[in-house]
């Protein structure tokens, strides 16, 4: 049957990061996809985009990256191969997937989403054909890194030390949003980005959608947290830590589900000292400044 769907003439692609509540986006859209299309806009379920592996596929090794002639269309393949027969019409489409940017158990080793450069890099090349605009959410690391943190123990085992290796890397040399913001502008200087705080979205979610989707969508529907999603406890991290390095993967996400299940009541996982704390949010304070002031980018502020 032939293919009637126009092409794409936009891409609004947001980027993550890991626990800002991308499921609450990801869910929302996905129920409110119906109503999106009458609208002029579509938007592809995360659980799709997930199981086809868009994000590995991305950032998987090619010899044809190593020719900029050839480079700029690995991501126009890719999409037309995985997302395209998904779409339902509609010209403008919105995806959603936090693993765009880098993967949670490599989220920081020595910089912030170091894995991130070659997914930016393609999906710039969709410029080609279409419009393309980035989105980016993200969060004081004193909360952030932590609950990602306890989130990548679900999948793989800690790196050597543990959080208390990372949580002595950080506070030595704070990662740094500003770092990545940057290298995401020097990788696609002609792609706009958007960026709002984590801290916004509770209470400014249909704002942040609406120019996440270019249109406005309506009230949300009511969407609660799925109970994996939540940070655990302090004690459940440590059982998570201690489980044997030989797990395999579906073994450990349930065994780690059930310790985080039992354990939920303890003390939430929160690593850092008073002084810890306010150190981190200051670095943040001054990387939202130095995001502000960027050409291209537009941090979404409100009173």
């Amino acid at each position: 049957m032939p293919d009637h769907r126009p092409p794409v003439r936009q891409w609004r692609i947001h980027l993550g990061a890991h626990k800002t509540a991308t499921t609450h986006i990801q869910e929302v859209l996905a129920r409110k996809r119906d109503e999106l299309i009458v609208n002029g806009l579509d938007f592809i379920p995360h659980s799709v985009v997930r199981k086809l592996g868009l994000a590995h596929a991305l950032r998987k090794r090619s010899l044809r990256a190593r020719m900029p002639v050839l480079r700029d269309g690995i991501a126009s393949e890719i999409l037309c191969r995985t997302v395209d027969p998904l779409r339902k019409g509609p010209d403008t489409v919105v995806l959603s997937e936090e693993n765009l940017i880098g993967a949670l158990p490599t989220m920081y080793v020595d910089r912030l989403y170091p894995t991130a450069d070659t997914c930016i890099t393609r999906l710039r090349g969709l410029r080609r054909r279409s419009d393309v605009v980035f989105f980016l959410s993200i969060r004081s690391f004193d909360a952030q890194i932590p609950a990602s943190y306890a989130q990548g123990l679900r999948h793989k085992p800690p790196l050597k030390g543990g959080f208390e290796a990372i949580r002595r890397r950080m506070l030595a040399s704070p990662p740094s949003w500003l770092d990545l913001v940057r290298r995401i502008c020097r990788l696609a200087p002609d792609v706009p980005l958007v960026v709002w705080r984590h801290e916004d979205y509770r209470t400014h979610a249909e704002e942040i959608l609406a120019m996440l989707c270019g249109r406005p969508i309506g009230p949300l529907p009511q969407v609660e947290d799925p109970p994996e999603t939540r940070t655990p406890s302090a004690e459940g991290v440590r059982a998570a830590e201690g489980l044997s390095d030989d797990l395999p993967a579906h073994e450990r996400r349930s065994i780690v589900g059930e310790i985080y299940r039992e354990t939920f009541e303890g003390r939430r996982f929160s690593p850092f000292t008073r002084e810890e704390t306010r150190e981190l949010r200051a670095h943040y304070e001054a990387d939202l400044a130095g995001i502000a002031a960027l050409d291209g980018v537009t941090l979404l502020r409100f009173n």
